[in-house]
């Protein structure tokens, strides 16, 4: 399986919502995973006066049945322990957690939904790093930053794609990359690093041949276009390899 690297523009808001709930993320990058909780509508006052009623109980016994440090995680985070909830207190708290999941729910799903511009370099994205900076790996530069860097979401190393976090620029952000990426020297830079022997030396992702320069040039160009495009639009970029 191929590394693809991804990058797509989302407003400030957008990017606010996306810091408080990484997973948001993941439903850019795959549409197809929004929650089913968000086909549900408003609860029904008959509905919410079930779940008050019944619903403490059933959680109780549910977490009854956990092993004692899953339980108690799961205690801290509903506010109410086991016990409480076995007993039918606890409903007005177990109703609001629905109410914040669902709302949740339907982030993702507005998220999946929306087009936003999105562009991908594909298999180039290590190449078009190299050419950019001339080194492996992000350094301080702010031209390194642009395929490779960015900071990520949540606290999961591997990301839902197993190859790394999502990322992101903020607005800010992307328009000092605008600029730098803008620089009328950049692209006779870039062609002379264009190196497929030393490349494959320094093990660039994947192989290059010297017949891949121009495509691989190109791919710089509308990466450099793509964040000239979101620095107008005043947009943050989220990127992910998946």
């Amino acid at each position: 399986m191929s590394m693809n690297a991804v990058f797509i523009q989302i407003t400030p808001d957008e990017l606010a919502r996306m810091e408080k709930v990484p997973a948001l993320a993941e439903s850019l990058f795959q549409p197809g995973v929004a929650s089913p909780m968000a086909a549900f509508g408003d609860l029904s006052k008959k509905m919410e006066d079930r779940i008050r009623a019944a619903g403490p109980q059933l959680l109780g016994q549910a977490l009854a049945n956990l092993d004692p440090r899953t339980r108690q995680q799961l205690e801290e985070r509903m506010g109410a322990t086991a016990a409480q909830f076995a007993s039918g207190q606890g409903g007005d708290q177990l109703l609001k957690i629905m109410k914040e999941r669902r709302e949740r729910a339907m982030a993702v799903t507005s998220t999946a939904q929306k087009d936003s511009p999105r562009m991908s370099l594909d298999k180039d994205w290590h190449g078009v790093h190299y050419l950019l900076c001339g080194e492996l790996e992000p350094d301080k530069s702010v031209i390194s930053q642009a395929v490779l860097g960015g900071k990520p979401l949540g606290d999961d190393d591997e990301g839902f794609s197993g190859y790394g976090p999502a990322r992101f620029f903020t607005a800010g952000e992307v328009a000092k990359l605008s600029k730098a990426m803008s620089d009328p020297a950049l692209e006779a830079e870039a062609r002379a690093r264009f190196d497929a022997g030393k490349m494959n030396a320094l093990k660039i992702y994947p192989r290059f041949r010297p017949e891949d320069a121009e495509p691989v040039l190109k791919s710089l160009c509308q990466l450099r276009d793509f964040y000239v495009d979101a620095a107008k639009s005043g947009n943050a970029i989220v990127t992910c390899l998946v």
